[in-house]
């Protein structure tokens, strides 16, 4: 669905900030191992991905108005490039390690686990 009028372009937008709320939020994070597994090292996610979850393109395939959307929100940043998304604080704590990352060993040294 494309908006039309200004009032329903910003009616789209702030769904799909609600939206984005919910998939960056703390209850989400914890058990969305899909979205998680998708943030790079930096916890980068691509908007690309996210414009493509069937839940957003239900409101709109306009990448423009997801683009303003994030750049309204607080608790997100996009990178210079305008192609991902991340957290703006708190993101380290939502990235996965990768497999046999040594600082997710048993009894690391902190200095590993930053």
């Amino acid at each position: 669905p494309t908006p039309v009028t200004a009032e329903q372009r910003q009616q789209v937008k702030s769904q799909v900030q609600a939206q984005l709320e919910y998939y960056f939020g703390q209850e989400n994070l914890i058990r969305d191992l899909f979205l998680r597994a998708r943030m790079d090292q930096e916890g980068w996610v691509s908007i690309g991905l996210l414009a493509g979850f069937r839940r957003m393109q239900s409101m709109t395939t306009d990448v423009t108005i997801i683009l303003e959307g994030i750049s309204a929100m607080p608790n997100l940043e996009m990178d210079p490039s305008g192609a991902s998304v991340r957290l703006r604080n708190n993101w380290k704590e939502w990235v996965l390690l990768p497999p046999g990352d040594p600082s997710q060993a048993p009894g690391a040294p902190p200095a590993a686990r930053s």
